[in-house]
């Protein structure tokens, strides 16, 4: 048997597990504020929303309604709400706290989509639209170099649409526009000056196979053409350039789309000579052409001292001069039909047929030249013979 000989102060011991008590309470209390406890809460699963669902539960603060799409515990969780303050609301999910390493299909309508850098080995889209400038805009650089902006929210941007390209944008510095379009076969250029993107396509430049036509209307095939035909021919309405080079050094030909040759309108030309085609095998109807009827159109032919409107007064000209402006019977000077020709609409003087004409009025002047001086000789040997 023991008998404990010192003595144990109870009222003591009580206090210090009291302390003990008080401090664990605390210390629960100071970590209850960090988190909010759902175990009183009851979660119910519906293949509605909880307003539509015909629900007459009792609900408190922390109770959670889980939408799926089928019933029973297999279907798929599409949507969660938080019953909080007599009402549901939607429970949002920080896009930090989903770290999905594969999904094998999604399928969803996502509405506007914010993202930031977007790694795809492959993008599927019936429509894709981007916006054309960063912070500072876009620069085209190379020649002509240009600053570009716009968004997509501007009605503008990089547009690719059913396997077609377009791109609208503003100019950063005088305010034009530029859409550029860009087909499997065709690429179109136009600038509307300033004038709304939607507006009518006007000054427009299309590339397409073998040929650039430029400042036409979009609808119509009128306007500056230069493109490549067969044999590398070039056919325009206007260059802008001061030399022209036929492929591979060659000659360089003026044809229309059917191979025939075609007019050319200029100023003074300067070369090394003018050669006319002339080949019997390149004529037909051929018929005689009277000396005397030659020499009868030169005499009936005006040559005048003049100036072209558009010189100044330092050029002057001589030569006949095509009556244009007076009715007939009227006319002021003469030159005969053989020597006018028309082509592309503007009539002028054929130096060809004047000079064909020209070489037959000598041919006459010469044959009565010849005739004169046979009479000369005759009337000599007659007056010698006589003396």
């Amino acid at each position: 048997m023991i008998i404990a000989t010192g003595s144990v102060n109870i009222d003591e011991n009580a206090k210090l597990a009291q302390e003990a008590q008080t401090n664990a309470e605390e210390s629960i209390k100071e970590s209850g504020k960090k988190y909010e406890s759902m175990l009183d809460g009851k979660i119910t699963q519906s293949i509605f929303p909880p307003n539509n669902a015909g629900d007459t539960n009792d609900h408190q603060d922390g109770d959670m309604w889980i939408q799926v799409d089928q019933t029973g515990y297999n279907g798929v969780a599409q949507q969660m709400y938080i019953y909080s303050s007599g009402s549901w609301s939607v429970k949002q999910w920080d896009q930090q706290t989903l770290n999905v390493k594969k999904l094998s299909a999604l399928t969803a309508d996502l509405g506007t989509v914010n993202s930031g850098t977007l790694n795809s080995v492959e993008i599927y889209a019936k429509n894709l639209t981007l916006d054309v400038s960063s912070d500072g805009g876009s620069e085209d650089a190379g020649h002509n170099a240009v600053s570009w902006s716009g968004t997509v929210s501007e009605g503008m941007g990089v547009n690719f649409n059913h396997g077609l390209m377009h791109m609208n944008a503003r100019h950063l510095s005088n305010g034009t526009y530029d859409a550029t379009y860009i087909g499997p076969n065709d690429f179109k250029v136009r600038n509307t000056m300033g004038l709304a993107p939607d507006s009518g396509l006007n000054n427009r430049v299309d590339i397409s196979d073998g040929s650039v036509i430029m400042n036409t209307s979009w609808s119509d095939e009128s306007g500056v053409k230069l493109g490549m035909w067969n044999n590398g021919l070039v056919q325009t309405n206007f260059v802008k350039t001061n030399y022209i080079t036929g492929r591979d050094q060659s000659d360089v030909y003026f044809h229309d789309t059917s191979g025939n040759t075609i007019g050319i309108h200029a100023g003074d030309v300067i070369s090394h000579g003018h050669t006319l085609t002339s080949t019997l095998s390149s004529k037909r109807d051929i018929s005689d052409f009277k000396t005397d009827e030659a020499l009868a159109k030169i005499n009936s032919t005006n040559i005048k001292r003049w100036q072209y409107v558009s010189d100044d007064n330092s050029n002057e000209h001589i030569g006949p001069i095509i009556d244009d402006v007076n009715p007939i019977g009227d006319k002021k000077y003469g030159l005969n039909n053989d020597m006018i020709k028309t082509v592309g609409g503007e009539t002028g003087f054929d130096q060809s047929n004047a000079l064909s004409i020209a070489m037959a009025a000598i041919q006459e002047l010469s044959k009565r030249n010849d005739e004169l001086s046979l009479r000369v000789t005759q009337l000599e040997m007659r007056d010698s013979n006589v003396k």
